[in-house]
């Protein structure tokens, strides 16, 4: 195994000033990657976007509904997620400007841990309305429901950026299958977290063991790891940015009981020297993270202030 060694990250810094906007219009725009992840410390659990410069773009209050998880669609317009309020849980689809909600799913069981396929046709998510927890896949308009695995007893799953993969961890080990639930591999046996992510080309899959971070081909070949941490630290979520160069992961250092406060990171995939905590996101206690595909931002450089014109987002900033 090729290890590569990274620095252990302390979890430093201070919050950075929040500002609102979104599908801003102005003099120049330049595609950026932009990180989300929803702030647990604020009440209102407003999602934040963020680049990779540590700039805080937005922050979406969005009323009336309270989001477990979520996944955003591949033009950056809408999420899909998944809530209880109604009494059970089930998946939704919020449109994010006009801030409507569409259910997806009536079924009894607990449906839960969406996830929108790059292609825009479908959404992934694992019920346990058979005995144990599957995944199952629906149309985005709710139609032509159907089922990908069979007692694997999984939760997350992740689509591969060409829409024809799905990975998912099931007992501890790591699985790849097709959109149909067909051709079934298992990749590794030592990944014991539910969150794995794609790399851009859908070549590789990144996952945490134990308490680090590895990559491996989807051939099951050249197992890489990316990062070296202690065994006080504790990884929940990771993704891998649309341009390739980072994987962003939330990290948790271990409390005296249970764990402690969390801050988003980053690992660059080629230099071992780039990378760490993101200090912005220290004391927003960042949760439900994720990568904002098919948005461009952009901030007119005669005023440095962003606008949003036809959004109807209730927004707050600081």
């Amino acid at each position: 195994m090729n290890i590569k060694h990274m620095r252990t990250y302390g979890v430093l810094g201070t919050a950075m000033l929040l500002s609102s906007c979104l599908f801003i219009s102005s003099s120049w725009a330049a595609t950026r990657d932009v990180l989300s992840f929803v702030s647990l410390k604020d009440k209102t659990r407003p999602i934040i976007l963020m680049d990779t410069q540590e700039k805080i773009l937005q922050k979406l209050v969005i009323s009336g509904t309270k989001r477990l998880s979520f996944s955003w669609s591949p033009d950056g317009r809408s999420f899909a997620y998944h809530t209880n309020e109604g009494g059970n849980f089930d998946i939704y689809v919020m449109d994010v400007e006009t801030q409507t909600h569409r259910r997806l799913t009536f079924d009894g069981g607990r449906d839960i841990w969406p996830a929108w396929s790059p292609n825009g046709k479908w959404i992934s998510f694992a019920s346990n309305r058979t005995e144990k927890s599957d995944l199952y896949r629906i149309d985005v308009d709710g139609g032509n429901l159907i089922q990908l695995t069979d007692g694997k007893d999984c939760d997350r799953s992740a689509w591969s950026p060409d829409s024809q993969w799905i990975a998912f961890t099931s007992s501890a080990s790591l699985f790849v299958m097709n959109a149909e639930g067909k051709n079934l591999r298992q990749l590794t046996g030592n990944a014991p977290m539910p969150a794995c992510t794609w790399s851009p080309d859908s070549k590789q899959i990144a996952f945490v063991s134990n308490t680090d971070i590895f990559s491996i081909d989807i051939n099951g070949k050249n197992l890489r790891q990316l990062t070296q941490f202690n065994q006080e630290t504790f990884i929940w979520d990771l993704a891998w940015s649309p341009s390739g160069e980072w994987i962003a992961y939330s990290l948790r250092e271990a409390a005296r009981v249970g764990f402690g406060a969390s801050v988003l990171c980053l690992v660059n995939t080629v230099d071992d020297e780039r990378g760490g905590p993101l200090k912005a996101t220290k004391g927003l206690e960042p949760s439900r993270l994720g990568w904002v595909p098919g948005i461009e931002l952009s901030i007119s450089p005669s005023t440095k202030k962003q606008t949003t014109p036809k959004s109807r987002l209730k927004q707050t900033s600081k």
